[in-house]
């Protein structure tokens, strides 16, 4: 694929999914945790009822993460809001051949996931899925290389103390298999106050 000659100006881009990397990752021990099967995939978590960030051994990462959160709503979305909230987070365990299956998450405004334990090169990446809005020519066309405005899904390696950020209407999950370990990743929902032009929320 050549450069084009003009310059290249993308329009009402959909989402932007940002990565934070932790500097000072440790290792959170997780006794004492239950976790329970998760409906259509081979992986595990703990209850959603549970914000597992209000436990003391996740005072740390619950640090980072809302610094993530911060500017992910302040410095990319640039929204007028009062306060945030991560209202829920989980902890999702895979073993080797694990998989999950696509999905969204409702009643949140961002979501968020960090990888307690995965390795780059063994366990399944992270992939999107592009919404199904009016982007495309209603004839399909075939293209010779897949390009920002021609993609359908996108995966983001998992590495260890790694953290993406997304709007939580995006379908995300790993349909590929974890080929190596297990995949231990924190799952959180973030939601607003005080936004809105006429009424508070």
């Amino acid at each position: 694929m050549a450069k084009p000659k003009g310059e290249v100006r993308p329009i009402f881009p959909l989402a932007a999914v940002v990565r934070y990397q932790n500097p000072e990752h440790q290792e959170i021990a997780l006794e004492g945790l239950e976790f329970f099967p998760n409906f259509g995939s081979s992986t595990e978590s703990t209850s959603d009822a549970r914000n597992v960030l209000q436990e003391e051994r996740f005072r740390d990462l619950a640090v980072f993460l809302e610094d993530c959160v911060k500017d992910y709503l302040d410095n990319v979305y640039c929204y007028q809001y009062e306060r945030f909230e991560i209202v829920h987070a989980w902890v999702n365990r895979a073993p080797e051949g694990g998989y999950q299956r696509m999905h969204y998450h409702g009643n949140s405004v961002v979501s968020g996931v960090y990888y307690l334990k995965a390795d780059a090169k063994q366990s399944a990446p992270l992939i999107f899925d592009k919404p199904e809005f009016n982007t495309q020519p209603y004839i399909a066309i075939a293209t010779r290389e897949q390009t920002i405005f021609t993609v359908n899904r996108i995966a983001y390696p998992s590495s260890t103390g790694l953290a993406y950020l997304f709007p939580s209407q995006i379908r995300h999950g790993y349909e590929m298999p974890n080929k190596g370990g297990e995949r231990i990743s924190l799952a959180f929902n973030v939601l607003l106050s005080g936004v809105g032009s006429f009424y508070k929320l």
